[in-house]
């Protein structure tokens, strides 16, 4: 009986691979199905249904629950005992014999035990292998054909979006895209931003913390996230305007003014310090200066190259003393507001006869007050500059001679050294403090061009937003009457009666410097300037030369493209190769005249 056991146990085994075959096949056909229903629901309906990871998602899922499946049922349903010997008697051809001898394998008769016996031999000669063989199943193409189906059905059918499912997904997903756009734009802005004006010395987290703790609606869309970096960098750029309206800068600006009005002191060692003085180039200048004292102090230059720069010391701190007693800058600014040229002048002798003046003035506000009193500050302290480098350089001048600087005279040179470096600190500072200008310009205007559809709305000064009504806009200026005559905007008809907007902004805008290339003709000289050099003498030839190179150019193109008969081809090269030659030719030297003969 354990022959018939065994023989049954492995015929069990194989039938119950063949029916997880046969239910796979099912089972995958099904779940493909499935995914094309899916596939046609996404495609009509809108749903969402993200490629390539929701559909692979689904797939694995369609996949795995198809084999669990046909694995799952072919289990419970397999054949046990008697079921799998009938199948095996009727694939072997073994008349009943196996499952005749299943019956009666308990009963104790003779005619029993001999059934078993010879079910027992034919149990020994079956071949399971072959009786019950492994085959396809027969629906094994259906899940091919409906996954080539899929594939069909996944490039034809288009995308109706019956119920707008899909296109409020895709602009959800774009919405967010924007977003995370904008944000890496945003901080990749304020960390260059940061960085140049941490250059600059200049602090602005503490207004700018200040402005984010009193935000009470975090920021949800691209949009406005943009008006947000907008309205932070509008305040930066007030800011850096304002600083750059500060002492600081208006009396690095009137002391470069006052700098421009040294005049050569004469030829010598001196020279490189006055030119850089007149650019305003005080890193220049103090490098030159160092130079200069190294050479004066090891007495490596001649002494009538001494006793040149003791002569061009003497005239700079001449030069420099006038210019810090010069006061005609301030004066004009004072005239300019009002007054009397006798008000102005004594205006311009201290702040305290400033603050006088300007209390008389009854008809400026405290704005134009305040400016002029800044102006003139800035113009002290550009004097009192002027003042100490004058001093340093007579004591300068007064130590060096022929034998070189004294002691007292280097200590001099080196003061005033110091000076020139703390006037190109500050003149870093504000070169800092103006690339930073620019790059937040730069971000404002591209930040403000970048909102959607034009539409980042400007932040205004008071309660609100401060947005522009639509009827405040700008018209074209046109002639007309100003009597009377009042319009909504700040444009419009008349020449003085349109009045101001109060809620008119600064647009941002960007400043490049930039030499217009001018010919001179035959108007009135209005300026010259002497150039250092030897004089170039003989025939210029420049324009000539250009002209036919240009000429030359178009003839080639003309004969390359068969414009020119071949018969004039060989003369037109010939023609305008003589005039190519003609103009590489060096011009004669213009010949000297000889003397006039004497006539005895």
């Amino acid at each position: 009986m354990n022959e018939i056991r065994r023989v049954l146990k492995l015929a069990a085994w194989r039938l119950l691979v063949s029916d997880i075959f046969h239910t796979l096949a099912v089972t995958l056909s099904a779940a493909v199905a499935a995914l094309i229903v899916t596939l046609l629901a996404q495609r009509i309906f809108g749903v969402v249904i993200n490629f390539p990871g929701d559909w692979l998602r689904l797939a694995a899922i369609a996949l795995g629950a198809g084999v669990l499946a046909s694995v799952t049922w072919s289990v419970i349903r397999r054949s046990r005992g008697i079921s799998v010997a009938r199948q095996l008697d009727e694939r072997a051809d073994l008349r009943e014999s196996l499952s005749t001898a299943m019956c009666v394998s308990s009963n104790p008769d003779a005619w029993a035990q001999v059934v078993v016996e010879t079910a027992r031999e034919k149990a020994m000669k079956v071949d399971v292998r072959r009786a019950i063989p492994y085959a396809a199943p027969k629906l094994w193409p259906v899940p091919l054909a409906l996954a080539l189906a899929m594939l069909v059905l996944w490039f034809a059918v288009p995308t109706w979006d019956v119920l707008g499912h899909f296109k409020k997904h895709e602009a959800k997903k774009e919405a967010e895209a924007q977003i995370t756009e904008v944000k890496a734009e945003v901080a990749a802005n304020d960390k260059k931003l940061e960085e140049m004006l941490k250059q600059a010395k200049v602090d602005l987290k503490a207004d700018e913390a200040t402005a984010e703790a009193s935000e009470s609606k975090t920021p949800l869309s691209a949009d406005e996230i943009r008006r947000a970096a907008v309205k932070k960098l509008t305040n930066q750029v007030d800011k850096l305007g304002a600083m750059k309206q500060g002492d600081k800068a208006k009396q690095l600006d009137a002391l470069k003014q006052a700098m421009k009005q040294i005049k050569q002191p004469g030829p010598g060692p001196m020279d490189q310090v006055s030119k850089a003085l007149q650019k305003g180039d005080f890193k220049k200048a103090e490098e030159a200066l160092d130079e200069l004292s190294k050479k004066m102090g090891d007495n490596s230059l001649s002494q009538e190259d001494k006793a040149k720069a003791q002569e061009q010391m003497k005239k700079l701190a001449e030069q420099l003393d006038k210019l810090a007693k010069n006061k005609s800058e301030l004066e004009k600014q004072l005239q300019q507001a009002g007054m009397s040229k006798e008000q102005a002048q004594k205006a311009a002798s201290s702040s305290e006869e400033m603050k006088k003046a300007l209390d008389q003035m009854k008809d400026m506000t405290e704005q134009q007050k305040q400016d002029l009193m800044k102006a003139a500050q800035a113009q002290q302290g550009a004097c009192k500059q002027c003042e100490g480098m004058g001093e340093k350089m007579g004591e300068m001048a007064k130590g060096s001679g022929k034998e070189g600087m004294n002691q007292k005279a280097m200590e001099a040179a080196a003061a005033m050294a110091g000076q020139l470096s703390e006037m190109e600190m500050m003149n870093k500072d504000m070169e800092a403090m103006d690339a930073a200008m620019d790059e937040a310009m730069k971000q404002l205007a591209k930040m403000g061009g970048s909102c959607k559809g034009g539409d980042c709305k400007g932040q205004g000064e008071g309660e609100g937003e401060g947005e522009l009504a639509s009827s405040q806009k700008q018209s074209p200026w046109r002639a007309g009457e100003s009597q009377g005559k009042f319009g909504s905007g700040t444009g419009g008809p008349g020449q003085s009666g349109g009045g101001a907007n109060p809620n008119q902004i600064d647009a941002p805008v960007q400043t490049s410097k930039v030499k217009s290339p001018t010919k001179q003709g035959g108007g009135p000289i209005i300026g010259s300037t002497v150039v250092q050099g030897d004089q170039v003498r003989g025939e210029s030839t420049a324009e000539y030369t250009a002209a036919v190179e240009a000429a030359n150019k178009a003839a080639t193109d003309s004969i390359s493209h068969n414009e020119v008969s071949k018969e004039l081809q060989p003369t037109v090269k010939h023609y305008f190769g003589r005039l190519e030659a003609k103009g590489k030719a060096k011009p004669a030297e213009t010949a000297t005249p000889a003397p006039a003969k004497d006539p005895k």
